[in-house]
């Protein structure tokens, strides 16, 4: 997948303004194609940001026959769509086997903020927003990711995770958190980290 960037560099403001003017007309119900300024700037970096998602971008606009930057825009919005939708199918599988041990924030990061951002994204308008914190820490981020892209990889280090606690029984789990901090229920940190570093997952693996 291209950068925003990258397209910026390959396609001019004359390429990129009708399209902004279209999404701006649409926005304001087809009263009008006149926004504030801050709203023009979101709508181009919505353009930019569905344009980098155009899956075979790379082999096309290295090509003398630049396809236009409108059907550039509509094919990458079709592929960002379905991202959506294929993330959402991936965050209902993980939902057939996510345990939260007994842990407030998990649970209420994993199934009420999630399920908050596929009901809110507003996948033509801003699609570079990822409208929930993401309150329970995971590692390996990328934080310079934004939108669905950020959402996605934050559900699937989650899911990599619930995989790896698997391996132990649940109350295992529970003992070892609970000996890191009594009411760890109420704690912000992350689970698998715990647990990799309690004694019994070297055992567990050794069985």
């Amino acid at each position: 997948m291209m950068k925003p960037s990258d397209i910026a560099n390959i396609y001019s403001m004359e390429d990129l303004l009708p399209i902004v003017a279209k999404l701006a007309k649409e926005f304001t119900g087809n009263e009008s194609s006149s926004v504030t300024y801050e709203r023009a700037r979101q709508l181009m970096e919505a353009v930019l940001y569905c344009m980098s998602h155009f899956e075979t971008g790379d082999l096309a606009l290295s090509s003398s026959n630049l396809l236009p930057a409108e059907e550039i825009y509509r094919l990458g919005l079709d592929a960002l769509i379905e991202k959506v939708k294929s993330t959402q199918n991936k965050y209902n599988r993980l939902m057939e086997f996510f345990d939260h041990y007994g842990n407030k924030n998990y649970r209420d990061t994993v199934e009420k903020a999630l399920p908050g951002f596929f009901l809110y994204y507003d996948v033509k308008f801003a699609p570079t927003d990822h409208i929930i914190t993401m309150d329970y820490p995971v590692f390996k981020m990328d934080m310079n990711l934004q939108g669905i892209d950020r959402i996605r990889q934050y559900i699937d280090l989650i899911w990599e995770e619930q995989c790896y606690l698997l391996q132990f029984s649940r109350s295992d789990i529970i003992n070892i958190l609970r000996s890191f901090h009594p009411r760890y229920e109420k704690e912000y940190f992350n689970i698998k980290e715990i647990v990799a570093k309690h004694p019994l997952q070297f055992r567990q693996r050794n069985l």
